[in-house]
């Protein structure tokens, strides 16, 4: 340990310097290691009766990895619990921990990894998973994620406006907080004072001020938002709109002169609209603030070095019809090397951008249903999710299958 960050070395770099360790000590560095290596996002540790199953989740999908005797599943959790700083002695409740790691990589070049840690109690132990947030990797510009030229313009004008405000949804999971740093990062930070209300912090941005939700100090979103309009600021990001109260100071912040960028948990852009109207919002606010909604899906973007081009399935032909898409061919994974055989490799967002008019507005002044709105908003130009999503699938960034995936997904939900 170096103060709170902990030094991981490669199994290589360990021979080099001939560094011997606990053999448990040597297998949990090896399970981050390879994590990391593997760009992963979660690592799950899971018990079974005879076993622990090692998972990560790489590009939105878990993936089997090694399967350990179970009688090192206490003493792999144990370590874990110890450079999280979690009660070892603790197994009966869940526990939520974190550390950080200075990673070496072969060329020796330095990076520091957040690890945020949860366990849970299960029939045959602690279940633990881990959130990898590398900063390095994940943090992306508005120029990375996929976006066409004119949804990329039309955002960044939506965004820079001096004030109203701005919607990011999609299910969990779908990088609506990445997202907003990404906003948050094309904004001029210099001539801005931006602040933030989180929960939690996932990512550090220098020139701005962030703070983090703590509910057991009575530091809520609702009270946090209502201090920060004391601190004079030009941009407010809100983690999350999750009740009324937030939504309404939210709307009042907007009001008042201030950009205001935040998340809803909805499944598209035009159905955000009436989840505020459903908060208690009144119309005319929503109206008079509302300058926008960014409505998003990840889907694992085609390893650029096996991509193959395929005749379409004759299976989604009648999906590929509903929406008037025409593709006679599509790319299809292969795996390779590069993409550690699984085909994928990265993700792109897929994105439904509505921009309100006033024609719009006017509608949401009468309190017209979600499926009335969402017909104006598709009639007055928003391209839609399916649409963006086949667009990207016809440039062989990902594929049919994932597309139909997503799709399919927001049918169930």
């Amino acid at each position: 340990m170096a103060g709170d960050v902990y030094a991981l070395l490669s199994l290589e770099e360990k021979l080099k310097k001939s560094i011997t360790q606990d053999p448990i000590v040597s297998t949990v560095d090896l399970l981050l290691y390879e994590a990391i290596s593997l760009n992963a996002s979660d690592i799950h540790l899971q018990p079974h009766a005879t076993s622990l199953v090692i998972r990560y989740r790489i590009d939105g999908v878990l993936y089997d990895q090694s399967t350990l005797d179970a009688t090192k599943a206490p003493l792999i959790i144990s370590r874990l619990k110890v450079l999280s700083n979690l009660d070892i002695a603790q197994r009966r409740v869940p526990q939520d921990g974190r550390f950080k790691v200075l990673v070496y990589t072969p060329n020796m070049s330095e990076n520091v990894i957040d690890f945020r840690v949860s366990t849970f109690p299960t029939l045959y132990g602690e279940k633990m998973v881990i959130r990898i947030l590398d900063r390095s990797l994940r943090l992306l510009s508005l120029d990375a994620v996929g976006f066409a030229p004119t949804m990329h313009e039309q955002l960044l004008s939506a965004t820079k406006r001096p004030h109203g405000l701005f919607l990011v949804t999609g299910p969990t999971g779908c990088g609506k907080t990445t997202m907003l740093y990404a906003l948050i990062s094309a904004l001029d930070m210099h001539s801005k004072n931006i602040v933030t209300i989180e929960d939690p912090i996932e990512y550090e941005l220098p020139g701005i001020t962030q703070s983090q939700v703590n509910i057991k100090a009575g530091f809520s979103f609702e009270n946090g938002l209502r201090a920060i309009l004391r601190q004079d600021p030009d941009v407010i990001m809100v983690g999350e709109i999750r009740d009324k109260a937030t939504a309404h100071i939210a709307i009042e912040s907007a009001l008042t002169g201030h950009l205001v960028l935040s998340t809803l948990h909805t499944n598209d852009a035009p159905s955000a609209v009436v989840r505020l109207l459903e908060m208690g919002i009144e119309p005319f606010l929503v109206s008079a603030t509302l300058s926008g909604v960014l409505a998003q899906r990840l889907a694992r973007r085609l390893c650029s070095g096996c991509k193959c081009e395929v005749p379409v399935n004759v299976e989604r032909a009648p999906f590929i019809a509903q929406y008037n898409a025409a593709l006679k061919t599509a790319h299809a994974p292969v795996g390779c090397k590069k993409c550690h055989t699984i085909g994928y490799k990265g993700r792109v967002g897929i994105f439904e951008l509505l921009l309100l008019d006033d024609t719009l507005r006017d509608l949401i002044m009468r309190r017209v249903d979600v499926a009335q709105f969402r017909k104006e908003a598709f009639a007055r130009g928003m391209k839609t999710l399916i649409q963006d999503g086949l667009e990207k699938v016809k440039a062989g960034v990902t594929s049919l299958d994932e597309v139909a995936a997503l799709m399919v997904e927001d049918s169930h939900s």
